[in-house]
């Protein structure tokens, strides 16, 4: 996987700026803290974010373990291409163990795509004081 470098940053910006129906709440700032903290992935024009889980957390009704992985952001330059889902299965097996995200139910593009990679449902959140809905997706590297 190739983490984001500060050269990334103008490009990393234009991708999400031309997804800001989706992201709206990604900021500059954010987007540079994540890169000098190595929580970007930056690859043919694919952007990951995510966090390794330092302790126990929640996502919505979701528990999370240690050592988790949390993908906050995914976008393509190029939706539709196929290079996303290529990074993903990348990304999968990079990570040392599950990778969770939330998402917001209405965005259904998203979530055929993370069924179609294999993601599993596995609860439920929501932002803005609960009136937008979401769901939890989880990849597994462990059983249940």
């Amino acid at each position: 996987m190739l983490l984001a470098q500060k050269s990334d940053f103008q490009k990393i910006k234009e991708i999400f700026y031309k997804h800001k129906k989706w992201f709206p709440h990604v900021r500059t700032d954010y987007m540079k803290r994540m890169i000098d903290k190595q929580q970007i992935i930056y690859e043919d024009c694919v952007i990951i974010t995510f966090h390794h889980c330092k302790r126990q957390q929640k996502i919505g009704d979701v528990n999370l373990r240690k050592g988790d992985t949390v993908l906050h952001q995914i976008a393509s330059e190029y939706p539709g291409d196929g290079n996303a889902r290529s990074i993903m299965r990348a990304f999968f097996e990079w990570c040392p163990r599950d990778v969770y995200l939330s998402v917001r139910s209405d965005n259904l593009t998203a979530c055929g795509f993370y069924d179609s990679i294999g993601m599993k449902k596995v609860g439920k959140t929501s932002w803005a004081k609960g009136t937008l809905p979401g769901l939890v997706y989880v990849k597994r590297k462990r059983s249940n």
